[in-house]
């Protein structure tokens, strides 16, 4: 038997997770041969050690799992996973004592250091691989207190990369060691040749008739407030290609099979009605005063609603088992009754059904609905055609209005195909489609929004629908680009790309019922050529102005390391650098070392520092609304106090090191300024508020002074504001 309201989930939870093993004895002899193999190429501790394994098994292949672990005060774990056949796939290494270490790391060797000793450790472990790698510059900035430089390579054949194969490799800052090594490769692969491709010309005349690019509006939700703008966007995401050799649109990835058992039974359902998760929960009495003072309907009103959608099938052996009113998220315009009506009071029988519904508290439209009910049949008796015929009949009759304003998806087309015991037949019809409605707003799609409907093709209904639709102002597009100047900016600024793309070995994946035994794909893999959108730079191109954006809408910025031009001679030239190598520094490539720093600038720097999201990494503030978003992050967390606020300003020593003092979570102790003694010689200049602020950074040395004069009233320049960041960084 079967509960199918758990079905579309269920292909994202066996894709991702589904890792199928097999337990092997210690007696085994590849044991001793893997860990021969490792200890020949890495480094692994001997003393005061244990040692444990795991092995899984695929395609004929034993992939082993080993793990030492050191005991005592600097206690580390080294684990490896190596295959059959000698290949090292993962390295990881673990030193507890970093654990609860924030400090900022002392960088002994310099990125291009590293990632030479990166190379040579990728080619002692695969002797003659590096010819067949391409390096990846990516973004260089992940923590400003992480220990390591990451690096990344994806393999290439006859010069063209392969994306889903790569090595990625992680090296010490301090040591030079090895932390981390990965690499995803597939082996016995077959690749075409590229002699009688189409060319870059025809492959853009392709994208744009049967991939292409159209005008969207694209939602950006930020403080519980929704804005669009109008971008011209890829009408397919990614995963979809035009075939190097035909021209024809083609996608990535095998069919997905997914079998009926008790775990999918029980996953929770990709069709999430909110059940109280997309707002806060009212309380009974909050609920009464929001239904007098809004007019909304009662509980007992929504129930009647919901009884009386036919599709639901709520007779009266279904009861109300949960109720809650809620303000719904992001527009937060309306409030929304989530109701959970079930059939048998013991949820882990076979005979327990339950819907939940989600209803407008103000005009009584179902928002959604969810139904996950017992059937104990498993014939397929609906196409997709059929299917699609039944669904849109049911929208036409829930949302006529609404309906009329979308258009069909096929971009977002899913049907899913279940089998229990029986072998898995290519020509199996799948059990479970879903359709995807787009809304439109001046004739531009808004794939932000709209209907979506998961539809049983078993018992040929309805078992989940969902309608997002934000009552929000939409710009106007009558001054957007014409379709021709922005493929001609995409194209030159963006670009396609030949690409080797590999199919997870062309095998399709399965989960077996009660059983560790998995379908072996093919030993020879055949590798696609196709051409494919560069990844470099986000496909999202500004309607108005065909400038690249990022998904929030804000102009792409291309990452670089952070260096500056006139630093050579600078007697900070080495603290700048320092930081510049971890992200932290001001907008290049002149740093502009002795003019003065601005308030702003200052507490940018500090927000890097706290690794605040957005701001690390971010050099310069580009905009009003993100100098807002700085200044409310600050405020909130005590660092800058509410009349403080003025970003043009410059700033003075003295606020440079209240900022700092309060950043330490110091504040509170620097306030009480009669403790402190102290001693520069223009301490009658300092503002009395500030005294224990300056001592305590004179104390912890993040500032010296000017000899025995702190000048607290002179205006801080911008070098001298960034060894104030590196002493900060030293305590």
């Amino acid at each position: 038997m079967r509960k199918k309201l758990v079905l579309v989930l269920a292909l994202v939870m066996i894709v991702s997770t589904a890792l199928p093993g097999v337990a092997f004895a210690k007696e085994d002899p590849g044991l001793e041969d893997a860990i021969k193999r490792v200890k020949q190429l890495l480094v692994i501790p001997e003393e005061n050690s244990e040692f444990s394994y795991s092995a899984s098994s695929s395609g004929g292949v034993t992939l082993w799992n080993l793990e030492w672990q050191t005991k005592g005060d600097e206690g580390s774990i080294v684990s490896v996973s190596v295959d059959s056949t000698g290949d090292i796939l993962n390295y990881y290494y673990y030193n507890y004592m970093h654990q609860y270490d924030s400090k900022f790391p002392k960088i002994s060797i310099s990125r291009d250091e590293a990632k030479t000793k990166a190379e040579e450790i990728i080619e002692k472990l695969n002797p003659g691989i590096l010819d067949s790698l391409k390096f990846i510059q990516a973004n260089q900035y992940t923590s400003i207190y992480d220990r390591a430089y990451y690096f990344r390579y994806i393999r290439t054949y006859n010069g063209i990369p392969i994306p889903s194969n790569d090595i990625s490799i992680a090296i010490d800052k301090q040591t030079g060691e090895l932390v981390s090594y990965n690499k995803t490769w597939n082996k016995d692969v077959i690749f075409p040749s590229a002699e009688k491709i189409i060319s870059l010309k025809e492959a853009q005349e392709a994208y744009i008739k049967n991939l292409g690019l159209r005008l969207t509006y694209n939602a950006v939700i930020k403080n519980d407030s929704v804005r669009v703008f109008p971008a011209y966007t890829p009408i397919y995401g990614s995963g979809y290609y035009i075939d190097a050799f035909t021209g024809e649109r083609t996608m990535q990835g095998a069919e997905f099979v997914i079998t009926f058992n008790e775990a999918v039974k029980k996953s929770m359902s990709l069709f999430d009605s909110g059940m109280g998760s997309q707002g806060v929960a009212l309380t009974p009495e909050e609920i009464k005063a929001v239904e007098e003072a809004a007019g909304l309907i009662t509980q007992e009103e929504a129930e009647k609603i919901a009884r009386e959608l036919k599709v639901l099938e709520l007779d009266d052996t279904f009861v109300v088992d949960w109720a809650n009113l809620y303000k719904e998220w992001p527009t937060r315009t309306n409030y929304n009754w989530d109701l959970r009506f079930v059939k048998n009071a013991d949820k882990t029988g076979e005979d327990y059904s339950s819907v939940d519904v989600s209803i407008n508290a103000k005009t009584g439209e179902i928002v959604s609905f969810n139904i996950n009910k017992a059937n104990k049949e498993d014939t397929v008796k609906f196409d997709r055609e059929a299917a699609k015929k039944i669904v849109e009949k049911f929208l036409k009759e829930i949302q006529p209005e609404k309906f009329k304003e979308t258009e069909y998806d096929e971009t977002t087309d899913r049907a899913i195909i279940l089998y229990a015991e029986k072998s898995y037949s290519q020509n199996e019809q799948p059990a479970y489609h879903v359709f995807n409605y787009t809304r439109k707003v001046n004739g531009v799609p808004f794939p932000g929004n709209g209907i979506t409907v998961g539809f049983d093709a078993v018992t040929g209904k309805i078992q989940n629908y969902k309608v997002e639709w934000y009552d929000i102002e939409f710009p106007s597009v009558e001054k957007a680009l014409e379709i021709e100047k922005i493929y001609e900016i995409f194209f030159e600024e963006i670009g396609l790309e030949l690409q080797y793309i590999i199919d997870g070995n062309n095998a399709v994946y399965i989960e077996k019922v009660a059983s560790d035994a998995v379908a072996s794909p093919d030993n020879k893999t055949e590798a696609r050529l196709v051409y494919a959108v560069n990844t470099k730079k986000p496909a999202i191109l500004d309607a108005y102005t065909g400038t690249i954006l990022y998904g929030d809408g804000t102009p792409y910025k291309e990452d670089k390391v952070l260096e500056y031009t006139d630093i050579s001679d600078h007697y900070a030239k080495k603290q700048i650098e320092m930081m510049a190598e971890m992200g932290i520094g001001l907008e290049g490539p002149e740093l502009k070392p002795d003019e003065k720093i601005k308030q702003k600038d200052f507490l940018l720097l500090i927000s890097q520092v706290l690794g605040e999201y957005p701001f690390y990494g971010k050099t310069s503030l580009s905009s009003d609304d993100e100098t807002e978003e700085l200044y409310k992050t600050l405020i909130r967390q005590g660092i800058v106090k509410e009349g403080e606020k003025n970003p043009e300003a410059y700033l003075t020593r003295e606020e440079s090191v209240k900022f700092v003092i309060r950043a330490l979570k110091y504040d509170k102790v620097a306030d009480i300024s009669e403790i402190f003694n102290c001693t520069f010689k223009d301490k009658d200049e300092i503002n009395p508020e500030l005294i224990g602020y300056v001592v305590i950074a004179k104390g912890l040395k993040i500032v010296n002074g000017h000899g025995e004069y702190f000048r607290p009233k002179d205006e801080l320049k911008r070098a001298d504001a960034l060894i104030i960041i590196y002493n900060y960084l030293q305590i």
